[in-house]
């Protein structure tokens, strides 16, 4: 089981934008389809075998899309696991999959491609590196200045701001971030302000974390985190109480009441045990 402390926080993250945003996450990878579903993401093979995928939507051309988040590049390693992923979900449902694979931690230049026997297997790929956070954050602060409407898929590219390239450092690219969803009087406002606390938990320490965590206490959020508010001691008994809880069937909203954690803390660690 991983530590709290040990938990692939980018994976985790772009997992909680999706469940945040769906249909407007697959806009934001540039898969521009209607879902019809969003389908059960495990496979239950011979020898009691699970695999789990992160997310499938069957869309309304009757396909399924299949999304993988990646941290790591495995190379053809990765590319046997989608493409067993693939081959089951198409012979248990009768359809055809197309896998989209998302890297961010900076990966480029991926294979797409795998050769196997006389078959060709690929997938697209999809690099977060490629975009600019620089430029994101210019539009947004132009829109809010114009008084223009921010659209989810602004909220969405300013969520991954962190795990773009750009010349700002990821300290300037989180503040500014968090600056600008201040403004923004939007449903998934906390969402955003709770998932660029994260990027800060995973990339940022010392002083620089500090500086967002003083900046995170001027929001809503803010008022929200206990990080400061709870001795150590206290938090891991919170968190211990959480797992336990979590594991008795009980609710993110009901734990989060219970311990002074927050709903998105409650999330990780629920995906910390599942991972």
């Amino acid at each position: 089981m991983a530590k709290y402390s040990d938990i692939k926080h980018e994976d985790l993250i772009m997992k909680k934008a999706m469940d945040v945003f769906a249909e407007e996450g697959l806009k934001f990878f540039g898969i521009d389809k209607k879902v019809k579903d969003s389908s059960s993401t495990e496979i239950v093979v011979l020898e009691a075998k699970n695999l789990h995928m992160d997310y499938t939507f069957l869309m309304e051309d009757d396909t399924y899309i299949h999304v993988e988040f990646q941290t790591t590049d495995k190379g053809k390693d990765d590319l046997r696991r989608f493409r067993a992923y693939e081959s089951l979900l198409s012979f248990q449902t009768g359809k055809d999959v197309v896998t989209y694979v998302v890297y961010s931690n900076g990966i480029q230049n991926v294979k797409t491609i795998l050769e196997t026997g006389i078959n060709e297997y690929s997938v697209k790929a999809i690099s977060m590196f490629d975009k600019d956070g620089d430029i994101v954050i210019k539009e947004i602060e132009e829109k809010l200045n114009n008084n223009i409407e921010v659209t989810k898929q602004d909220l969405i590219a300013l969520t991954f701001t962190p795990i773009m390239s750009g010349k700002l450092s990821k300290l300037d690219k989180i503040i500014k971030s968090i600056r600008l969803v201040k403004k923004i009087d939007n449903e998934y406002r906390y969402d955003v302000e709770s998932m660029l606390y994260a990027f800060a938990d995973k990339f940022l320490d010392g002083k620089d974390l500090e500086k967002v965590k003083e900046e995170i206490s001027m929001t809503k959020l803010g008022e929200m985190l206990v990080e400061d508010g709870i001795k150590k001691g206290e938090k891991k008994k919170a968190i211990e109480i959480a797992k336990t809880a979590i594991k008795e069937g009980m609710s993110d909203v009901m734990i989060a009441k219970i311990t002074g954690l927050t709903e998105s803390q409650v999330s990780i660690i629920r995906e910390s045990i599942c991972s």
